[in-house]
């Protein structure tokens, strides 16, 4: 499994990640993840995201699609108040 970290993916989205929720609902959780947003491109932030993120595997990077493993090949992210996995709230 891909050893894509935090860092990794405030260095991706150009965002400062505060705290994570990790939803025991969450059947992908290495490609779907919650952080609040500290920051965006420098300019505080306070709000929450779904990040779905996919990496390339071996038969991507043997397709073609990528040049190596855990290649970024997409991400994406929208702002969220409530955990689509369990429904929780998101506090501020």
């Amino acid at each position: 499994m891909s050893n894509f970290t935090k860092q990794d993916l405030e260095r991706e989205s150009q965002s400062e990640l505060g705290q994570g929720h990790m939803c025991t609902n969450n059947i992908h959780p290495h490609h779907l993840k919650i952080y609040r947003i500290k920051k965006i491109d420098g300019k505080a932030q306070q709000h929450w995201e779904l990040f779905s993120l996919w990496l390339a595997t071996a038969e991507d990077v043997a397709n073609g699609d990528a040049e190596r493993e855990d290649e970024v090949l997409n991400l994406s992210s929208i702002e969220i108040e409530f955990c689509p996995f369990c429904g929780t709230q998101l506090g501020q």
